[in-house]
């Protein structure tokens, strides 16, 4: 039998995840896309056991070995390729279908712990769907995944390069656990923790189970000249955009909650050593960042302590954070670096490995948090990904949040001395039908 190998702290904690909840899709990363040529089956057959074969974790399965969560390699699992022949289906049909493929569960101790779907409408017309359980990847391998499977299908199904094993970075993040680093960093962790909240809204509604790990998705995108300040801004105030917006994030939580004093998590990639760029696994630590308010706070004041933060907490992503759970997450997707590019935001389709391609933008990951904010930043377009536990929240309640954060942005962009708590939260036009309510001069009500 295969020896058992140590999981990474972030695959333990999806673990304990996955057995709290095995039935749920909170944590299958999905990418899916529409592809607009003939397609091969064999050959993408034959591309998918080449992917399984290039990442040891997509050839492993996790099991429980005297109490403790365990990886075994298992290169003979079956090939996790499906084809589904759907005809006739309408373009909403075959997102659907798309969407059920990605959120199946994965059965993480009997079977590969992803799979490919092909849902094929015609001869060149389909959706092709990669999934995969966050123990064995994260928002950077799943493109990396399609990446991967899209070469080895140009080349027939021929065999990849071998990765860098993912035990390697489990070794070097283990060598770590008792250095004097490890220690300064978690000390920082408690000191930033300490006398402080996980910030979330408040709920429409209390839970009705520990578990639920459900969700739904609002996508909002901002007007392309905001967009276009922004790097402006940002520059202007010496901070990376990201930071901006992660400021202004902070100040609508600070708006919407009249929360002085709280934390947020910010999920970051720990792909820093040598080989792990092009590594499919679970390499993400979440950073703790707070934020304080003040009744004469300025939002410029806030977004310089957002990009502190990040510098701080960057300076220490290699080591987990021991803090509580986050109800509330940020992160960044920069659309122009990923390793399939021309599919995000794309008027046409993108040509990769002989096919064209379009993304197919599946909802996934929806329940992990309460409020899980995705960043989705390119050279002309923002747009707010912000999914949300609908056990908790209507989703009126999450538009009036993004309004919130849109205001905020605007605010941080065009007026960075504003007093976060005097920030008007509704347009001209808005405020006078208010103010007209209250004087009793409104007629259509």
């Amino acid at each position: 039998m295969t020896a058992a190998l140590p999981l990474s702290a972030g695959q333990e904690a999806m673990w304990f995840l996955h057995r709290l909840a095995p039935g749920s899709a909170a944590y299958n990363v999905v990418l899916g896309v529409r592809v607009h040529s003939l397609l091969d089956e064999e050959a993408l057959r034959r591309a998918v056991a080449a992917l399984a074969r290039r990442h040891e974790l997509l050839s492993s399965v996790y099991v429980e070995e005297d109490g403790q969560p365990v990886r075994r390699p298992a290169p003979g699992l079956p090939v996790p390729f499906e084809v589904r022949e759907v005809p006739g289906s309408t373009d909403e049909e075959l997102t659907e279908l798309a969407r059920k493929a990605g959120a199946r569960p994965f059965a993480l101790s009997d079977a590969s712990p992803f799979r490919v779907v092909l849902l094929r409408r015609g001869s060149a017309d389909a959706a092709l769907v990669v999934a995969a359980h966050h123990i064995a990847s994260d928002a950077t391998s799943q493109w990396l995944m399609l990446r991967d499977l899209l070469d080895a299908y140009a080349l027939g199904g021929a065999p990849l390069p071998a990765a860098v094993p993912y035990s390697q970075y489990v070794d070097q993040e283990r060598a770590l656990a008792d250095s004097p680093a490890r220690a300064r960093a978690e000390q920082y962790w408690a000191g930033l923790g300490a006398g402080t909240t996980a910030a979330t809204l408040t709920p429409d509604r209390p839970a009705t189970s520990r578990a639920a790990l459900r969700g739904a998705t609002y996508v909002r995108t901002l007007s392309p000249a905001l967009a276009a300040r922004l790097p402006g801004a940002a520059a202007r105030a010496g901070v990376t955009p990201f930071a901006l917006l992660l400021g202004a994030f902070q100040a609508a939580v600070h708006r919407s909650t009249g929360l002085d004093d709280f934390l947020i998590g910010c999920p970051a990639s720990s792909r820093i050593t040598k080989g792990t760029a092009d590594m499919v696994g679970y390499l993400v630590n979440s950073l703790a960042l707070r934020a304080r308010f003040a009744a004469d706070t300025a939002i410029g004041e806030t977004v310089d302590e957002a990009h502190l933060g990040l510098l701080a907490g960057l300076r220490r992503v290699r080591h987990p954070v021991p803090v509580p759970r986050f109800a509330m997450a940020v992160t960044l997707l920069v659309t122009d670096r990923l390793p399939v590019p021309g599919l995000v935001g794309a008027a046409e389709p993108a040509t990769y490995g002989g096919l064209r391609l379009t993304l197919l933008d599946l909802p996934h990951m929806e329940g992990q948090f309460d409020f899980n904010v995705e960043l989705r930043s390119s050279a002309d377009e923002l747009t707010v990904v912000l999914r949300y536990a609908d056990e908790l929240f209507d989703r009126e309640t999450v538009e009036r949040f993004a309004e919130v954060y849109t205001c905020m942005i605007e605010t941080a962009v065009d007026e960075p001395t504003a007093a976060v708590s005097r920030i008007p939260l509704a347009a001209g036009d808005q405020l006078a039908e208010l103010l007209a309510m209250g004087d009793g001069q409104y007629d259509d009500w």
